[in-house]
């Protein structure tokens, strides 16, 4: 089984049937709902965003209660990027079952106050053959992991499961990797949209690597379009040859840092830019480029349309939903 990142938090255990994902802040509501869904794929249901707009937080809540579906088995939120901190450290030289406490006071020299104002955990990276040993760690205040859960429970939903985007998207790629029966070691994704992008890079499924950076996909034209739209807008042309920079960076990072472990696949969601991406990267990256082609996983209502994934903002949702089971004792 790949290994969840978050199994150690306190959550309820899963039950069988619907499993809802959502994304809550102080102005709307976005979720998902699937009646099946494994690490393959999923079938959906219902998906809305609903807008907060002038009322009230507490007449919103209300609102919104009433349009989500009855409480699913399972209730998974997906964080904001703003709640939480993922880090990739070096992992302490202690004995297995010290590693959380040993990881937590490491994770606090990048963040404030006391380390038990946090709720932390940590993904090991195992590698073959073993190298330098590397952690993730994924850390969220007590007040915030608190208050979604009391959301939650406003909303007739209890909390089962908390998700991140970087694990999230990791779900989305292995899901199209299975689907291909593509085995490849080291693939990395690259989701782009309103400015900002987010590149993982899994190995043999598990996450490996993640970076944000800034990348306007809005400057890219469609195919065929691209070297004159370079050519004839100097500020366009400037601003996306940062994207590009930003982009080669991370990959330059990740050949730094794992020279061991080459990249097999590149898969590219940018929405409507994305071919157009995919054929300003392809001769650069030189590995074979690709979209990240999400509607094989997918099932939908013939009658519901346009589908979620075509709104990067449902992309961590979809991918929460893909996250492996594992049942909390």
């Amino acid at each position: 089984m790949i290994k969840g990142l978050l199994p150690a938090w306190p959550w309820r255990k899963r039950g069988k049937g619907d499993t809802l994902a959502l994304t809550l802040n102080d102005n709307s509501l976005r979720y998902v709902l699937a009646s099946h869904s494994d690490e393959r794929g999923a079938t959906l249901t219902a998906w809305g965003t609903e807008l907060r707009g002038s009322q009230t937080r507490e007449a919103f809540m209300k609102r919104a209660r009433t349009i989500l579906p009855t409480a699913a088995e399972r209730v998974i939120v997906v964080l904001d990027s703003r709640d939480y901190q993922i880090l990739q450290l070096d992992a302490p030289n202690v004995p297995p079952d010290e590693l959380q406490s040993a990881v937590r006071w490491r994770a606090m020299e990048f963040m404030e106050g006391s380390p038990h104002d946090y709720t932390l955990d940590v993904l090991t990276l195992a590698e073959e053959p073993p190298r330098a040993a590397k952690v993730i760690a994924v850390v969220a205040h007590n007040d915030t992991v608190r208050a979604r859960m009391l959301d939650c429970e406003a909303l007739g939903q209890p909390l089962s499961i908390i998700e991140i985007a970087e694990t999230a998207q990791r779900n989305l790629l292995h899901a199209v990797l299975l689907r291909e029966s593509t085995a490849l070691n080291v693939a990395a994704a690259l989701v782009a949209d309103a400015g900002r992008a987010l590149m993982i890079i899994a190995v043999q499924g598990q996450l490996y690597f993640f970076r944000r950076f800034e990348f306007d996909t809005d400057l890219f034209g469609a195919v065929g379009e691209v070297e004159s739209e370079l050519i004839g807008n100097n500020a366009g042309a400037e601003a996306v040859l940062r994207s590009l920079t930003q982009l080669h960076r991370g990959l330059d990072l990740w050949d730094d840092i794992y020279p061991h472990l080459p990249l097999g696949t590149f898969r590219v969601d940018a929405g409507a830019r994305t071919e157009a991406i995919i054929a300003r990267l392809r001769p650069e990256t030189g590995v074979d480029t690709q979209p990240l082609t999400l509607s094989a996983i997918f099932k939908v209502p013939a009658s519901r349309a346009p589908p979620p994934w075509l709104d990067a903002a449902y992309l961590p949702l979809l991918g929460a939903l893909l996250r492996p089971a594992m049942v909390v004792q």
